[in-house]
């Protein structure tokens, strides 16, 4: 079954990868009977844990917090990376998209793209990334690629400043692939 997101095979092997994490991270959240209602109920701030997590750029957390809505309880982390993979599966339709990216436009004249958080963001995701200096460019552009399908995707319940941040990784995480690249071929 692919999952339906645009781009490389590279994209689609890290977006399958982030699945079967997220799918772990949720199964590990819902061990225990009661958290499932735990993880939806308000906290002092008003908000619930799923919704915290999507106020994150990482799309590690918003397909977590995506697993977690579509599992009502405990559940292998099999059944809750099949959820996921059904829930991609089918592509966006293209109104509810363009809802996305006119809601996360709304606001950019005023305030502009979230750069500088994204750089660290970037960063972030760059320490966490394994491998040699020959393939971190091609991992952050396949990062790049999967943030320029996921900013703007319904199937997630990112709010629009997480959305503008994702959408800021996108250049950011294409800006420090070149780079890498740049620096390969003068060495």
């Amino acid at each position: 079954m692919e999952i339906y997101v645009k781009g490389a095979q590279q994209q689609q092997v890290l977006f399958s990868h982030l699945i079967k994490a997220a799918a772990r991270r949720a199964c590990s959240m819902l061990a225990l009977p009661h958290e499932a209602a735990r993880l939806r109920s308000p906290a002092d701030d008003g908000m619930t844990a799923i919704e915290r997590l999507e106020l994150s750029p990482l799309a590690e957390d918003q397909l977590v917090a995506t697993a977690l809505r579509l599992s009502p309880s405990a559940a292998p982390a099999k059944a809750i990376a099949d959820a996921l993979q059904r829930h991609f599966t089918t592509p966006p339709g293209w109104l509810a998209v363009e809802a996305q990216r006119r809601a996360a436009w709304s606001d950019l004249a005023g305030r502009g793209l979230p750069l500088e958080r994204a750089a660290q963001t970037a960063a972030g995701i760059e320490k966490q990334l394994n491998g040699g200096e020959a393939e971190m460019p091609a991992k952050l552009r396949a990062y790049a690629d999967l943030y320029s399908d996921l900013w703007c995707d319904p199937r997630i319940a990112a709010p629009a400043p997480a959305r503008r941040e994702m959408l800021a990784l996108v250049s950011v995480l294409h800006g420090r692939s070149a780079s890498l690249e740049g620096k390969e071929k003068t060495s």
